[in-house]
């Protein structure tokens, strides 16, 4: 796949990138995961954001981890131990489902960018932007 430049302006070059973004306050694209309105996608976004922080932070090698069923256990047990010592996580009340749609999001993004996702076929009728901001 060839990257545009349009699709680096709208997405992120890469994860980080994306991670920047949010942070700062701008308009990041995602994924609608519930359809269940922006208090739950907002959920999930916050959620996105701190756990790709997590996995950028730790650097995970999932190519390695899916191999071995022990590895990605101790991930999974990591990442969720970190996520929610996170303060603005454990006031979330989070969901399963949230957890869940969450984590498919940042593995996504940490695995493939964000210019991938957001051009993947399967998912071109659920974009939304979000931010951090929640109006």
């Amino acid at each position: 796949m060839s990257i545009l430049i349009e699709d680096k302006e709208l997405y992120g070059e890469n994860a980080q990138e994306w991670l920047r973004r949010w942070d700062a306050g701008n308009v990041v694209w995602t994924i609608e995961m519930g359809g269940l309105g922006p208090g739950y996608e907002q959920c999930i976004a916050i959620l996105t954001a701190e756990i790709l922080r997590i996995y950028l932070n730790k650097q995970y090698d999932f190519k390695k981890a899916e191999k071995d069923d022990l590895e990605i256990a101790r991930i999974r047990e990591e990442r969720d131990k970190l996520l929610f010592e996170i303060p603005e996580v454990a006031r979330l009340g989070v969901t399963g489902a949230e957890h869940g749609a969450a984590c498919c999001i940042a593995g996504h993004l940490y695995r493939r960018g964000p210019i991938a996702v957001m051009n993947d076929p399967e998912v071109k009728d659920r974009h939304i932007q979000i931010s951090k901001n929640f109006p």
